[in-house]
């Protein structure tokens, strides 16, 4: 009886265990700034996108959840307007070089990002559960100009065995993390309290580790 059992539960195929993906260079992180004032019609809405970002997620197929997630965005490196991000969000592309060089000056200035004393923005989940639209509703913690503010943020999630992708949106304001929005001609153009952050996510699985290599029968 107890080899019977035995056997059985060898044949048994095994549950899925979580799988571990390390973010590739198609994730892309955008944040989306827009723009208010009553001489707002001079102004631009702006999109900036993160050059450097790292990221780690664990996926459990059995229970179709995410068991964690990190991400690290390194806050030096988001680029301001590219051409064709704006145009991924039917915006028109004109801003010229010399906008863009002090609209980066202006972000990574000590009243915005003050990226000199805080290099990253980073996200790190706490929990997840699941949406009643299908989706993955994140909680975590967003640390973004050195300031930590609880999120939850619903993500969709498609996995395989070797790829996983993954798409969300969180909307979070300037004076959540201490940040003041740019304004100009006394606030007759100034950036809206809102901000978007929009995340794509492409990732791939970690290659398991190498079986040790079985000695020679002697």
């Amino acid at each position: 009886m107890r080899l019977a059992l035995a056997l059985a539960l060898a044949a048994a195929p095994a549950a899925a265990a979580p799988v571990t993906y390390q973010v590739t260079d198609r994730t892309t992180v955008d944040v989306r700034i827009y723009k208010a004032g009553v001489a707002s019609g001079l102004a631009h809405d702006h999109v900036l996108r993160a050059g450097q970002l790292t990221g780690t997620l664990v996926y459990d197929p059995a229970e179709k959840r995410l068991v964690s997630v990190r991400f690290t965005v390194d806050a030096r490196s988001l680029q301001v307007d590219p051409g064709r991000v704006r145009h991924q969000y039917g915006l028109p592309d004109d801003v010229d070089d010399d906008d863009r060089a002090q609209i980066a000056q202006n972000m990574r200035g000590p009243d915005q990002l003050a990226v000199d004393r805080y290099p990253t923005m980073t996200f790190e989940s706490t929990g997840a559960t699941a949406a009643p639209d299908g989706r993955i509703e994140l909680a975590g913690r967003l640390t973004i100009r050195g300031q930590t503010r609880d999120v939850r943020l619903p993500v969709a999630i498609w996995a395989t065995e070797e790829r996983l992708q993954g798409k969300g949106e969180l909307r979070i304001r300037h004076a959540d993390f201490g940040i003041k929005p740019y304004e100009a001609a006394l606030g007759a153009i100034r950036n809206q309290e809102r901000i978007d952050l929009i995340f794509a996510v492409r990732a791939a699985a970690e290659a398991p580790p190498a079986a040790p290599a079985s000695a020679p029968p002697e």
